[in-house]
Order: C-alpha cells, then structure tokens, then sequence
C-alpha cells in the first residue's frame, strides 16, 4: 500500500516551492487579500486556486452544476483544441495539488509560454488516453508528486495520514481551479463529473481571464451565508522577476527577492518538529516556576488566556493566512 497523502496550508510560497520542485519555470502564485478585477488584473494570472469550505451535506450534481455547464465534449479532441486534461479526485489531501496540476497540465510552453518540465510532461503524456478517473488513481499513485506534496506539509508526530470520512459536522475545506483553455473559461474540481465551462466556448482568451473569473467567483460566494468569511484564492502567474529584471524595475525584483527568501525560511520550518524542543523548554520553565513560587499563578493565567484566544479564533473563523476582502 502506498503511503498517504497530507495536508497542505493554501500558501503562496507552499505552491510556489512545490510547483518548482516538480520541474515547473517560471511560474509563481501570489495571494489575493481582495476579489476584484482591478487586483488581479495586474498579476497577468494563467490560473487561480480558489479555496473553499466544503458542504459535506451537499451531494454533487450529475446532470447540471449550481453555475456553468458540464463539458463533456471537452474531454475529447475537437478539430483543432487539445481536449482539457481534467482528473477526478480519489483520495483525501491531495485536491491542492491536484488543482494547480489541473491548470498547468493543461498549458503548453509554445501557446501559453508555461514550461512544466520533463516530469509533469511525462505524466502528461502518460495519463494522455486515461479517462478521469484512471488520471485521477495515476495522480494519487504518482510517488513523485505525493512525495513533493507531502514534503510541503506541516511536520508533527499527532498528524496521521490516514483517511477519515468527513461528516457534515466536520469543517472541510476543498481546493479548485480556474482557468482559460482554448479561450474558455473552465472551472476544473475533482469531485465534479466533468469540467464545467462558464460562459460561451471561445468568449475567454487568456487576455480577458481577471475579468471574467472574478464574477464567477463571487457567485460561488455569494451562495455561503454572509458570515462565511473563510475563503482564500491564489492566482497562479509568470515569476514576477522576470519582467522587473526586463524593465529594469529593481524596486519590484528586491521585494520579489525578499518574498522568496521569507518562502524558504518558512518552507524549511514547515519540514521542522518542534515538539522536543518546545518540551525541553517548558520543563526550564516549569522549574523556574516551582522555584520562585508562582507555578499554581503561572497556571491560572496560562488558561485564562488560552481561552480568550479559542473564542476570538472562533469568533473570527480565519483559515490558510490572511482574510480575503469579499465586499
């Protein structure tokens, strides 16, 4: 049996390590803090990974999806378009990546200037004939891309890989993507049936994507009740280094520099246990305590404020960083 797979914080520098450590260049994700064009627009985005709280209550629809079309015509070739490599998701945890494999699986170096490298285009071509399902138990089975993806996770010895059957009671959160494929806007989740094509075939060229993704997302917003703040997007886009370094601007390629070294730093903590360490520290401390008197004081306070902390948490429902601005 092969190992499982775990889960991933929806983090720029997570996707962004991760995407080059698989082959891919020149390619980079930022994080949207607000849903409107005008933020977008800017970052020239060839994709977005749009993350979402799951209804575990609500059963996916096979004839028509709450918004868009189901494209089955898509999956086969069509006189001159590549069919949309689209996967279904058969196993917990991996729906991050198998996201952002959905947008760049199906961009190619020569039309869309993204180079996936010679992994990714070997499993590519590999999965090519598969049918969505059979994509989906190559992706989960691809030692690979499993071993890369778990290498981004969180480490800890109380984490357990294996699989639990959500109930509607559990908050579970789900991973999609969007982007353009021969000009059309494509909506690309595993747990669907098939892509679901937004608007008319042809109406989305790459040129026009900030535009138009940004209504569909609201929709699908818009569904959740207003309180519901717990949403995180990133747009998948070229490195930015590459055109400050074009135009000279040094301003943009230090600050881009800087991003990537706080990605690394955060990355190499990520791979990190702490647990001995932080144990080895509270047992200093503890002694300290006991030695000058103020344990049972030390104590009291240390709960007051840990349950401060888990009703603001609660009252703030914040998950993967910062919120997103969804007036």
């Amino acid at each position: 049996m092969s190992a499982g797979w775990n889960t991933i914080e929806s983090d720029a520098g997570v996707f962004t390590f991760l995407i080059e450590s698989l082959g891919v260049k020149n390619v980079q994700f930022d994080e949207l803090l607000s849903l409107d064009a005008e933020s977008l627009q800017p970052l020239n985005p060839i994709g977005v990974i749009f993350l979402f709280k799951y209804p575990t209550g609500e059963k996916p629809q096979r004839d028509k999806p709450l918004d868009g079309e189901f494209d089955y015509s898509a999956l086969t070739p069509q006189e001159e378009d590549e069919p949309v490599w689209f996967a279904a998701q058969t196993i917990q945890n991996a729906c991050g990546t198998q996201a952002l494999l959905s947008v760049l699986l199906n961009k190619n170096k020569a039309d869309d200037g993204v180079e996936i490298g010679a992994n990714l285009q070997e499993f590519k071509d590999f999965t090519s004939a598969f049918p969505s399902d059979l994509r989906g138990e190559a992706l989960s089975n691809s030692d690979l891309i499993r071993d890369t993806h778990n290498s981004f996770a969180r480490s800890s010895p109380f984490v357990s890989d294996e699989t639990k059957v959500a109930t509607e009671d559990d908050d579970v959160y789900h991973f999609i993507a969007y982007t353009s494929i021969n000009d059309t806007l494509y909506e690309l989740d595993g747990l669907q049936p098939a892509p679901i094509r937004h608007g008319d075939k042809g109406a989305c060229p790459p040129e026009i994507f900030a535009d138009s993704v940004v209504p569909v997302l609201q929709r699908r917003i818009e569904r959740y009740p207003q309180t519901e703040i717990r949403f995180n997007l990133l747009a998948m886009c070229e490195d930015r280094r590459i055109q400050a370094r074009e135009i000279g601007d040094q301003e943009t390629l230090m600050r881009e520099e800087q991003k990537r070294r706080e990605w690394r730093w955060e990355n190499a903590l990520r791979r990190h246990n702490f647990v001995g360490f932080i144990g080895e520290v509270m047992k200093g401390v503890t002694r300290g305590k006991v030695k000058d008197g103020g344990y049972d004081k030390w104590i009291e306070d240390a709960k007051a404020t840990t349950t401060k902390r888990m009703e603001e948490r609660r009252n703030k429902g914040q998950v993967g960083g910062d919120e997103m601005d969804v007036s």
